[in-house]
């Protein structure tokens, strides 16, 4: 969905941007628990649903940033703070992930970043300064380096 949703968000087409933003939040909200319930979770499946979400959320941060919504710094941020998380896990050894309680609010607000620019403009309102958007970009690279410093200090 990250091609499409980047590629709508290029073009300004921005409720179709919108809806892929919303079917993705929605569906991975979904795949985590049903794959538990139905018995089905692996580490494999961990890793590549992690990934999946850092893909999408990557992609569609990077798209904003470059219409100058706010610094490309952040998805730059948002990689390699997941490649350290799968590495410092030691998720490359078929070891589980560890997350830690920064590192998953950080990763919940990259979405919810990320939404807000897409939700505004898919819906004509403009609730959220663009101002407050672009300090938010920042305090969250921030909160990346320190949830980044913090694994790497307890390892």
């Amino acid at each position: 969905m990250a091609p499409f949703a980047a590629l709508c968000i290029s073009s300004n087409f921005w409720p179709l941007a919108g809806l892929i933003f919303f079917a993705a939040v929605l569906t991975d909200l979904i795949d985590g628990p049903l794959a538990r319930r139905r018995g089905e979770a692996t580490t494999v499946g961990a890793i590549v649903d992690h990934g999946a979400d850092a893909f999408f959320v990557i992609v569609i941060l990077a798209t904003l940033a470059a219409q100058k919504i706010f610094t490309p710094l952040l998805p730059c941020a948002v990689g390699l703070a997941f490649l350290h998380y799968v590495f410092g896990s030691g998720a490359h050894k078929k070891h589980p992930l560890k997350a830690s309680r920064l590192g998953r609010y950080n990763g919940i607000s990259y979405f919810v970043l990320a939404g807000i620019p897409v939700t505004q403009n898919a819906l004509g309102l403009s609730w959220v300064p663009s101002w407050i958007i672009s300090y938010g970009a920042w305090v969250l690279i921030v909160s990346t380096v320190i949830s980044i410093a913090d694994r790497l200090r307890s390892s």
